[in-house]
């Protein structure tokens, strides 16, 4: 008697297999993206974090110019003022960056330096450390 039954051999690989491989080969190009990014990048974006620490009105307006590629440039800085007003080149508009005293962050306004509201535009504040007078102690009174 023959027996008919034939053994199978598994051939390839399993499903889970291909799985961890194409995960793998996602994960290496998602890593080898963010590395050749920040090589080309990383500088200019560190660059304009410091910026934005020292002058984060001015930091914003560099930004929208930037990131515009040609399409925006800036019209008129007032560096005392922390006033910055950028212009769309092909339509003309005018968009105003300013700190806001009044809410100690930047605001934006449509239009240039005539459109911020009067009695919101101010430098932001320099933060200098509370100077505390020296306190000179009390004697205790004397025992009678």
């Amino acid at each position: 008697m023959e027996n008919t039954s034939e053994v199978t051999e598994k051939k390839g690989m399993g499903p889970l297999g291909w799985l961890g491989i194409g995960c793998g080969g996602i994960l290496l190009a998602v890593v080898l993206g963010v590395v050749i990014f920040w090589m080309k990048f990383g500088g200019e974006f560190r660059q304009m974090a410091e910026e934005a620490k020292k002058n984060p009105a001015r930091a914003g307006a560099l930004a929208f110019v930037k990131m515009g590629k040609g399409s925006f440039e800036m019209q008129a800085e007032d560096e005392a003022g922390k006033r910055y007003t950028v212009r769309e080149i092909a339509t003309g508009k005018l968009t105003t960056f300013y700190w806001s005293a009044k809410s100690n962050s930047i605001e934006i306004v449509e239009g240039d330096f005539s459109a911020i509201p009067s009695d919101n535009s101010g430098a932001k504040p320099e933060i200098k450390p509370e100077i505390k007078p020296e306190s000179t102690p009390v004697p205790a009174p004397k025992a009678e």
